[in-house]
């Protein structure tokens, strides 16, 4: 009944599992060092030549005439006005959102009370489209009041809990920022069948200091998403690892190849195959590329940190530190998108900057 209903909202669609796990970052464009576009890109293993991931529906959004908007790729109803409440602190936009209900900031709907909540950082990063920017948003978006401007999500970061994690709508990295600024906020509820939770299962006050997570609506209280399975990675005894959250497979040695600048980093992780890099799988040039953003992202488990992996992980000398994407900036196409396997933020930096490199690749045809 499960598979029969996400069939049915489109999340269903792909040939192979892991295209139905992680949806695509939305980048169709690929760009040099230079940030000169590639007119007929083939062979660069570049996010916007591979569009790896699911694919949108062709509506994206359902405005439901009633003051919210569901996205159809996600199932999750957001409140059509992106902004309902203007600048609060971190705690008091989550208290606001708690008391959303119908009759007020333009909802018709039946909501209640508790029904609405801050989006913790996975259901926020949903919405993105990396294609875009100013607003980093799919286009014909039906939703208003939507500014280019720092969001919270109901996501602390953990091992400085006095911050909570953020995101820019102009161009999309995820950060954090002290508790006590002054952000925007974006409610949402409802569930996904496609968005993974953050992990994060710890609550805490505004000073960063753990607390009891009844009635508090953040992350670590509603651990909103789909649950990691147990277990969540099966080693597979040929220098790879299966993620069986994505299915994505990935290379056990997360730093085979050192630090790189980003061109290197495709090349590398395309040319990698069965024989090297202590692979004894059947792989072959082609089968490796560099992660888009959202497949590393995918790794992340917000409750851990150095490096922020799900716990008992099979990985190989990871690094806490910083490893590229196959993912462009779209507005400043010199740029290229990266993630810190410290903590976790999703972050830019010219491309001609070295850091590691972290192959991954589908489930080979052959493969059972």
């Amino acid at each position: 009944m499960k598979k029969a209903a996400q069939k049915k909202r489109g999340v269903m669609t792909q040939e192979h599992p892991s295209e139905a796990r992680i949806q695509r970052t939305g980048q169709d464009k690929c760009w040099d060092s230079r940030g000169h576009e590639i007119v007929s890109p083939h062979g660069t293993g570049q996010d916007g030549e591979l569009q790896k991931g699911l694919k949108p529906p062709d509506r994206r959004f359902t405005d439901n005439d009633d003051g919210t908007v569901t996205d159809n790729l996600t199932g999750l109803i957001w409140l059509k006005n992106a902004d309902p409440f203007g600048e609060l602190k971190w705690a008091d936009a989550i208290e606001r959102a708690r008391k959303l209900a119908g009759g007020s900031h333009g909802l018709s709907d039946d909501s209640a009370s508790g029904d609405w909540r801050i989006p913790n950082i996975r259901e926020l990063l949903s919405i993105i489209d990396y294609g875009r920017s100013d607003p980093i948003i799919p286009a014909k978006h039906p939703f208003e009041n939507l500014k280019i401007a720092l969001y919270w999500t109901s996501t602390s970061l953990l091992p400085a809990a006095h911050l909570g994690w953020m995101m820019t709508l102009g161009i999309g990295p995820t950060v954090f920022d002290v508790k006590d600024s002054l952000n925007r906020s974006w409610p949402v509820r409802g569930t996904s069948s496609l968005v993974a939770r953050s992990g994060q299962q710890i609550c805490f006050n505004s000073n960063g200091v753990p607390i009891d997570c009844r009635c508090t609506e953040q992350d670590g209280a509603l651990q909103a998403g789909v649950d990691f399975p147990n277990p969540r990675f099966t080693d597979n005894d040929d220098g790879t690892v299966t993620d069986n959250m994505t299915q994505l497979v990935w290379l056990k040695n997360g730093n085979p190849f050192g630090l790189r600048v980003w061109e290197e980093a495709l090349a590398l992780c395309n040319s990698l195959s069965g024989g090297t890099a202590e692979l004894t799988d059947n792989s072959k040039p082609g089968d490796w590329r560099l992660p888009n953003i959202r497949e590393a992202e995918s790794l992340v488990d917000y409750n851990e940190v150095g490096p922020c992996l799900p716990k008992g992980h099979p990985f190989e000398n990871v690094r806490p530190s910083s490893y590229w994407t196959s993912t462009s900036v779209a507005a400043a196409p010199t740029e290229a998108m990266f993630i810190i396997f410290g903590v976790g933020p999703s972050i830019f930096e010219s491309k001609e900057h070295p850091f590691f490199v972290w192959p991954v690749r589908n489930k080979l045809s052959s493969t059972k």
